[in-house]
């Protein structure tokens, strides 16, 4: 670059190479950088920077990608750097798969209707790609969770992982809590799937028998010590039990409803809110036997 500089607008003397230290590698003109990258295989695929790019030169404006194919026969590209990013993958963080050969109208940011500039200035860039991975998740309908260790926060002793029957009642309650936040009707149908991974994802807490901690068989038959007409699933005894516990923690718990349960997050009342949705699936499922808007706003008590 610094040989063929005086044939173009840049000075030689202002192309540096400050690669370990900064992103990009080099740096020309204050305000261009090139990102260098090469691979030993016969292929146009690598691995780039975090998405965050905390490490990025604040006065470089525009980035290219010099790539090196080393494999096979010896080739070299250079592309501007957010076209050729076609998705992201996790090591420690959230990094940038490149991709030589990546269409403009097939890179990440397509896919995610936004623009490079645009996502690396986001102050919720990693929320942002986790709501775009979990909206893909259920479009093709798989049973996975998007989630990476740097940007959630530790609640559970860094990398320990540990079975639910090894924490405080009192955690177990408030994660149990959580779950009713965020998967009402995944919790009223019994279906733990996403529950199960998000415990383990965000908390690092692993429970093998869930049915066993969280299905509530049998009836609640009064309320108030009044024997009801209708007796109701236990299930929305457990949710009445559990509402003050949700009504102090669910202002706590505003990135992860953002993800799982957006639908809360209208307006101004989010507790409000959980209860009209989790009234709502109950009638749903259970018939309008189940007044449990009423219940939970007079804080009546099911008993079996």
């Amino acid at each position: 670059m610094k040989n063929i500089a005086p044939s173009t607008p840049f000075r030689p003397e202002e192309i540096m190479l400050v690669s370990g230290m900064t992103f990009p590698d080099i740096i020309a003109e204050t305000f261009y950088g090139v990102e260098v990258k090469s691979t030993q295989s016969d292929h146009w695929k690598s691995t780039g920077s975090s998405i965050i790019e905390t490490t990025r030169n604040k006065n470089v404006e525009s980035i290219y990608m010099l790539f090196g194919k080393l494999g096979g026969k010896p080739e070299f590209r250079c592309r501007p750097y957010e076209d050729c990013l076609y998705d992201i993958t996790v090591t420690h963080s959230p990094r940038y798969l490149i991709d030589m050969n990546t269409d403009k109208n097939n890179t990440i940011f397509a896919k995610m209707h936004t623009s490079y500039n645009e996502l690396r200035s986001s102050k919720d860039s990693i929320a942002q790609v986790r709501r775009y991975y979990r909206d893909l998740i259920k479009t093709e309908k798989k049973q996975a969770m998007p989630w990476w260790l740097d940007e959630i926060e530790d609640r559970s002793n860094n990398l320990i992982v540990r079975h639910i029957t090894s924490i405080s009642p009192e955690e177990k309650q408030k994660v149990m809590a959580q779950m009713y936040l965020l998967f009402p009707s995944r919790m009223i149908e019994s279906n733990y799937v996403e529950p199960a991974m998000w415990l383990v994802a965000y908390h690092k807490i692993v429970c093998h028998n869930m049915r066993d901690y969280f299905s509530a068989g049998g009836k609640a038959r009064y309320l108030n010590g009044r024997k009801l007409k209708n007796p109701v699933p236990a299930i929305v005894k457990r949710f009445l039990d559990i509402a003050p516990i949700i009504k102090s923690e669910i202002n706590k718990m505003i990135s992860e409803l953002d993800i799982f349960n957006p639908e809360l997050l209208a307006g101004d009342d989010f507790f409000l809110n959980w209860v009209d949705q989790v009234n709502r699936l109950m009638v749903k499922r259970f018939g309008d036997i189940v007044l449990f808007k009423e219940w939970v706003l007079n804080e009546d008590k099911l008993e079996v």
